[in-house]
């Protein structure tokens, strides 16, 4: 054919519904599909009927459709359709389509590229390439797609089921005979998962093999269309898994939006006022009725404390205008000063960690005080103390600038013009003052804290000591004010150093340590005596052969039911939890024994992290056997002592918002990442109480529950257990328990058919990006057919599925006041752990459907 000329092409359109027999003509340019259809329609697909098309009305026409129906096979009628697309001119795609097409920059566009543009992986883009195009010359490889061709690619990926089905089939069919053989599934699932570089390499063949038997090639060498599409379309979940072999046509929007960078300053000038107006308009909806009500508490401390300064500021102005008549300069600093002296005090009372847990223990105190805030309004206190420290500072600084009695050298750096109620030390320490205090704001910030410089955030924040000591000597009246809560405080830190080194709650010995996957290590510390806490409490914990002093928090992983150890997870990300990794890690087996530490490699063997509670559980066993030989405090006193066991020094418990829990109808928890671990506790709780409950028949053996004794010690109906996380490795250390948890409430309801799942777990794998596209339903046909099979998740060996890619929340929190949870849609209560974007996402989530958010803040 020569270039540029033209040919009728009849082809054949099916519409999916009916299917009726509908015939057009179109004009097919050779310069318009520049690469044939690799897979050309079979020879028998047609052209037997042509003839008889051509009849469009009466009785005729339907016996023909009705006998075209039961002669024509599926991938006949998804190879019309198939081909119709792609005969299809560019003057006849949608006008959306070309419009977006005329921003793309390139005419010819990489497969790398085209990958990008649909958002999915380049191996699928090469699969589909390559069944759907033949090069001009055999040899060749494509490499680059013009935007006709991208355009025509959409449309087939969001056409019918049939074509979608075919072109999947396709992909499979590696050598295009019409068939897909058992090697050519294999070798494509091969290479598919080596492309998600996430997939465990060890049940790689596992996962084949059920596939095989799926689609009957462990029987037989090879299958064809109409047997595959026979085995999806029967079953439900895999014709729910094909169905998202398209690609929603995001680049048509990313596309308009590079649009806007053509626009002139005016038009962006515009467009930037419309979204300010925008979020004006948001921000101001939030302080609804409801919303006052949902923070009724926060918004009267905040209301207080403004009332507080403000009644200050007040008093210093009309004292010093009236009755000293100073200058501004004079009013100013004396502002900042008795400010500073309000405000230090209430730092340190925001901080007092026992008496916060009496008012957490105390449902009354903590309804009307908002103390799962403290930290935050610790945070904003500090800023005030730092803004009035600038305002004292400078309002002296130039006062003393206007004296005539002495230079400014002379006031502020000697103590000749006997400034200050001590001696005339004041300018002296109050220059001192200013420079701990500005150390003590800025190690203070988050990328300090949280960026792997905790240290340096610990041992700068230590300089409040010798602050507030210098500031008693800076200022005349600022014993007044701290008098009270400094008393509280000394109590708190006599009572902390007591137990904190007595055996009996804080002084004891490491029992094990597991190296789980992804930076994690899990201490398993001998629990001392008299050491009580409650789920999600957290300790500090000194390790001496670390650091010597220093102090970290971690949340208790185990049960409050577990008398015998404690169990935390440190995550290596700062330097003192990378020496505890690197410790444990890289400890000598002749170590180990001689601490006395058993060291565990669940990062290498996965199977070691159950090892490590059996011999826990073992351990216990033994050591109740040793106390009762001699007397417990001896025994311990000794163990701790000797050289060789590893020493651990307990600070604590803390409480945390956790507490809560059990006094909800609906919690959802939410953790990101390592984030999980004051779940991880709250969880062992539950499990241990349903095992509590159980009941075994002494003639018949059969279990029964308690079920009286389980609504009455709690309020708590039910629990969704969200976690968000990177990959499955991730959850390695916790599925055990998780396990154990689906185990147990499997007991339950076999026992209790009446009654409702207590808990819902949802895992997020996020490594993988989820949007429903082509990319994603290789994965998701052999994660729905690894299910149908082993009954279990192909990442976690869990009944509940792990899904892949970012939690919708919206779509999350209405399941949450809908079906079964209807009953407790009133009291809906999340607790979330994680990072602060996450956070703040839930949090607006939380405020659209009235949810109380809780946040673990250590």
């Amino acid at each position: 054919m020569a270039e540029g000329s033209t040919m009728p092409h009849t082809t054949l359109a099916m519409d999916q519904s009916s299917q009726p027999a509908v015939l057009f003509t179109t004009e097919i340019s050779q310069q318009q599909q520049s690469r044939p259809l690799r897979h050309k329609i079979s020879h028998h697909s047609t052209p037997a009927f042509s003839s008889f098309l051509r009849t469009t009305s009466g009785s005729g026409g339907h016996f023909l459709n009705n006998l075209l129906q039961r002669t024509i096979t599926n991938r006949q009628r998804a190879e019309i359709q198939l081909q119709g697309l792609l005969d299809e001119s560019e003057e006849s795609l949608p006008t959306f389509i070309r419009r977006a097409s005329d921003q793309l920059t390139h005419n010819n566009l990489s497969l790398e590229e085209v990958s990008k543009l649909l958002n999915t992986q380049p191996f699928i883009i090469e699969r589909l390439v390559n069944v759907l195009y033949s090069s001009t010359d055999d040899d060749e490889v494509i490499k680059t797609l013009n935007k006709i061709e991208v355009q025509k690619l959409t449309r087939i990926l969001n056409s019918t089921m049939d074509v979608r089905a075919l072109v999947f089939f396709m992909m499979l069919d590696e050598n295009s005979d019409y068939y897909i053989t058992n090697n050519e599934l294999a070798s494509f699932y091969e290479k598919y998962l080596q492309h998600l570089k996430t997939f465990d390499e060890n049940r790689l063949q596992e996962v084949i093999q059920v596939l095989l038997q799926k689609f009957h090639l462990d029987q037989k060498s090879r299958i064809d269309f109409e047997e595959f599409y026979s085995i999806v379309s029967k079953d439900s979940t895999l014709l729910q898994s094909l169905s998202q072999f398209t690609v929603h046509p995001t680049w048509f929007i990313k596309t308009s939006a590079n649009s806007r960078e053509q626009e002139n300053k005016f038009q962006r000038f515009l467009s930037h006022c419309c979204q300010q107006q925008r979020i004006y308009e948001i921000q101001k909806n939030k302080l609804t009725i409801d919303y006052m009500k949902d923070n009724l508490s926060r918004i009267i401390v905040l209301f207080i404390y403004i009332l507080i300064n403000l009644a200050l500021l007040l008093y210093v102005v009309i004292y010093r205008a009236t009755v000293t008549k100073s200058n501004i300069f004079v009013i100013f600093a004396r502002i900042g000063g008795l400010l500073l002296n309000f405000n230090c005090a209430l730092v340190i009372v925001l901080m007092l960690k026992h008496t916060i847990l009496i008012i957490r223990t105390n449902t009354f105190l903590r309804k009307i005080i908002p103390v799962d805030d403290h930290i935050d309004f610790h945070k904003v206190v500090g800023r005030v103390i730092a803004a009035l420290a600038i305002l004292h500072t400078v309002a002296h600084m130039i006062n003393f600038g206007k004296l005539e009695d002495h230079s400014w050298g002379t006031f502020m750096f000697t103590t000749k013009p006997d400034v200050g109620w001590v001696g005339g030390f004041a300018p002296i320490s109050g220059i001192i003052l200013f420079i701990m205090l500005a150390t003590i704001v800025i190690c203070s910030m988050q990328w300090i804290r949280r960026g792997g410089h905790f240290q340096v955030f610990y041992w700068t924040h230590l300089l409040y000591l010798p602050f507030f000591v210098l500031l008693i000597v800076h200022a005349e009246n600022f014993w007044k004010w701290i008098i009270g809560p400094l008393s509280l405080f000394l109590l708190e830190k006599l009572y902390s150093i007591l137990t904190r080194y007595s055996v009996k709650s804080g002084r004891t010995y490491l029992h094990s340590a597991t190296i789980e996957q992804s930076n994690v290590v899990s201490l398993n510390i001998h629990r001392p005596k008299n050491f009580m806490f409650k789920p999600g409490d957290y300790i500090s914990i000194n390790l001496p052969r670390v650091a010597l002093y220093e102090f970290h928090p971690f949340t208790i992983s185990s049960a409050p039911e577990d008398t015998t150890f404690l169990r935390i997870h440190i995550q290596a990300v700062g330097n003192w939890t990378k020496q505890v990794y690197q410790r444990f890690k890289e400890i000598s087996e002749d170590d180990s024994r001689e601490n006395h530490v058993k060291v565990y490699r669940a990062d290498i063997r996965p199977e070691e992290s159950v090892a490590d509670l059996q011999a826990m559980q073992a351990d216990h066993c033994q050591d109740a056997d040793d106390d009762n030989e001699g007397n417990e405090d001896n025994i311990l006193e000794t163990r701790i002592k000797s050289k060789k066991r590893e020493p651990i020094v307990i600070n604590g418990p803390y409480s945390s918002c956790a507490r809560y829990i059990f006094d909800c109808k609906h919690v959802v928890l939410i953790g990101g990442g390592i984030g999980i671990t004051p779940y991880s506790s709250i969880l062992s709780s539950l499990m241990a109480q349903f095992r509590a409950s159980r009941v075994i028949c002494k003639h018949c053996n059969s279990i029964n529950y308690n079920t009286k004794g389980l609504i009455e010690n709690r309020r708590l109906k039910k629990v969704d257990f969200i976690w968000v996380n990177r990959d499955q490795k991730n959850f390695e250390w916790f599925l055990n328990l998780l396990r154990q948890f689906e185990q147990a409430q499997d007991y339950y309801l076999a026992s209790n058919p009446n009654d409702n799942r207590f808990l819902d777990i949802h895992l997020y794998f996020t490594e993988i990006k989820h949007d429903e596209n082509i990319g994603n339903v290789p994965l998701d046909l052999a994660t729905q057919i690894w299910k149908q099979v082993s009954g279990q998740d192909i990442f976690t060996s869990l009944k509940s599925k792990t899904h892949i890619g970012r939690p919708k929340w919206e779509e999350i929190f209405n399941q949450l006041i809908s079906g079964e949870n209807a009953s407790t849609a009133d009291d809906v209560n999340v607790f979330f752990c994680g990072p602060n974007t996450m956070a703040q996402a839930i949090r607006n989530h939380c405020a659209t459907f009235r949810f109380r958010f809780y946040e673990e803040k250590f």
